[in-house]
Order: structure tokens, then C-alpha cells, then sequence
């Protein structure tokens, strides 16, 4: 009410950590627990902890997070598992308009100042060339002072940015080389890919240093199809651990070996429900033969304003590899 928190609607049992090749590991979205008055909330989430603590798999270390006792149980008999610890019902989940935004660029506040979203291709601070969004960043700390939230698309958020400032931070970013939100390829600004190589020792394949040029290619069979300006959320990790949360994108690569990728396929544009597996293996060389099919389906069948992600969730995967199986490669041009 107003600017008052009266409590909190709580999700349990998502978790994106999977493994090739063993099938009782597996992504998964979080469900709907239910509605918790804001006195009630360190309770209810002891209560939650108690449930996994107590009944959590502890045989095998693979199925040992909340997200397969949920699963093992469904949401209803897990409520009912918390609520002998809570100690009384919980209530309903309270609908809540859902919409997803990465809040880049200049917002209002609320308190007569603003705060400011930066982009960050892959998370990456650097100084490379006549991009020098180190030195940026260390100049706009050293001028205004200002806080910064890291955010989970592996940007940052500027808080309380005076009015009057707004110029002149904007300026230091021109100086440095750092383009506009307005001006950077919806599929970059929409993407995330994990470090992978060489940073990390799970990594079985490139990520972050990949995702680049895949983006260039997917935007060329998208000109090609004259679908240019077609966004679409993309993910990219070097192996299964899910820590860019391919699962819930549209589209995502997930390492499998060297330049190796399997493709998910059908998750939301706005973040609430995870993908299917559609290939099992592609060769970093195959990505255009394999994406155009898929691309080609999708500007055909989709429905208006559909987006690839629910395109792919309506028409499944079954129907996704019938049409591509036919299809001829350069068939469906501008």
C-alpha cells in the first residue's frame, strides 16, 4: 500500500545446475509457495529451511537441493511440509502484474534523484582500445561518489544521481568510448555468457570470449530473413552448471566440449519458466546451418508479435524438428 511493504510472496524449488548426461539432474523453474505478511516472513523462510534440512536428499549429493525435494514432492504436499513447521496455514499467493526489465539507462528515482543503468557486455571491465570503461568507471567514482548495485545481468545500476549531474556523467562515458543503451544490438544487450575459459576449471568449452561473434551471426541469418530488428534473449555457458541461467533463456548454448554446444530452446522473454533441450551437440562451424531452420520456422509459423522463446514453447520441439528436417538451407531470404 503506497510506499508501505506489507509482505512478501515467496518461490521456492528454482535452481538452474544441471550435469550431461545424468537425467536426474535437471533446471528448474520456481514455484508459487505462497503469501507471507511482513511479520511473519523470517518464520516462514525458517520454516522453509527445516523443511530441506530435515527431508532434503541426503544420499546422494547430486539431489541434494531444495529444488529436487520440491520437484519429488509438488509444490502442494511441500507447502504442506512447511506449514507443520510454520505452524499454521500459509496464505495465498497474491497476484502481482509481471514484466521484465533490465532497467538500463536513465529512471526516475522516486526520491527527486535518478540512478543510471550501465551495460556491460558479458560482465567484463576492461580497458581495451578506445573502450576504456575501467578508466570510466574510476572517473565517475572519483567525481560523484555515487553507489553502485551490481545487477544479475552482470551490469551496474549508478544510485542518486543528481539532476544536474546527468550531463556530465553522460560525458565521461562519451570520452571513454562507452556507447548509449539506445545504440547497443538488443541481442547484446539481452545476453549473458559465464567466464568459461580460461578462468574457470569447469569449464569445458568458450563463453564469454564466444558470445560476441555468435551474436554477430545469429543478427546476419536474422538480416538475411529480414527480421533484423527481432530481439531475442540469448545465453551462453561453458558447461552445464547454469550460472548465466541458460535454462530460462529463449535461446542458449551450454558447453558440452571443445567448441561444442548443446541449444536449448523455448524459455520466456520475461524470465518465468525454463527451456527444452533441442540438439544434443553442435559444432561451433554448424551454428548458422542449424540456427536458420529454427529462424525460418519461426518467422513462418509465429503468431503476431509472438516472441521466439513462446513460439518455440507453443509449437514444442517435435514440430521444431519436423519443419527442420525438410527445410533447405537459403530457402526463406529478404
Amino acid at each position: 500500500s503506497g510506499k508501505e511493504v506489507e509482505g512478501f510472496n515467496l518461490m521456492v524449488g528454482g535452481g538452474m545446475g544441471r550435469t550431461h548426461n545424468k537425467e536426474n539432474t535437471f533446471p528448474k523453474a520456481a514455484e508459487h509457495l505462497g503469501y507471507f505478511p511482513k511479520e511473519d516472513i523470517m518464520e516462514g523462510m525458517k520454516s522453509i529451511l527445516a523443511s530441506q534440512r530435515d527431508h532434503g536428499n541426503r544420499d546422494v549429493r547430486a539431489n541434494a537441493r531444495m529444488k529436487y525435494l520440491v520437484h519429488t514432492l509438488g509444490i502442494d504436499n511441500f507447502r504442506s511440509l512447511v506449514e507443520s513447521y510454520f505452524g499454521k496455514p500459509i496464505q495465498p499467493w497474491k497476484e502481482v502484474e509481471w514484466k521484465y526489465n533490465d532497467w538500463m539507462g536513465w529512471w526516475d528515482q522516486g526520491d527527486g534523484k535518478l540512478f543510471y543503468g550501465l551495460h556491460i557486455e558479458n560482465g567484463r571491465v576492461k580497458d581495451e582500445g578506445d573502450f576504456r570503461l575501467k578508466s570510466a568507471l574510476r572517473a565517475i567514482a572519483d567525481k560523484y561518489h555515487l553507489a553502485m548495485i551490481m545487477s544479475p545481468s552482470q551490469s551496474i545500476m549508478f544510485r542518486d544521481v543528481n539532476p544536474e549531474d546527468k550531463e556530465g556523467f553522460m560525458q565521461i562515458l562519451v570520452e571513454h568510448g562507452i556507447e548509449a543503451i539506445e545504440d547497443i544490438d538488443p541481442l547484446n544487450r539481452l545476453a549473458i555468457a559465464c567466464p568459461a575459459l580460461p578462468l574457470c576449471g569447469l569449464a569445458q568449452t568458450e563463453a564469454e570470449r564466444r558470445m560476441p561473434s555468435y551474436i554477430e551471426r545469429i543478427r546476419s541469418v536474422l538480416e538475411m530473413m529480414n527480421i533484423g530488428n527481432e530481439e531475442i534473449m540469448m545465453r551462453m555457458t561453458g558447461c552445464p552448471n547454469g550460472c548465466a541461467r541458460p535454462y530460462m533463456a529463449e535461446l542458449a548454448f551450454v558447453g558440452d566440449g571443445l567448441n561444442s554446444y548443446q541449444i536449448w530452446l523455448g524459455g520466456s522473454p520475461v524470465l518465468t519458466r525454463t527451456a527444452f533441450p533441442y540438439v544434443a551437440r553442435m559444432k561451433d562451424k554448424n551454428l548458422e546451418a542449424t540456427m536458420e531452420p529454427i529462424l525460418a520456422h519461426f518467422i513462418t509459423e509465429r503468431k503476431e508479435f509472438e516472441a521466439f522463446g513462446d513460439f518455440c514453447h507453443r509449437v514444442g520441439c517435435s514440430a521444431i524438428e519436423e519443419f527442420c528436417e525438410t527445410y533447405e538451407l537459403g530457402s526463406v531470404k529478404a
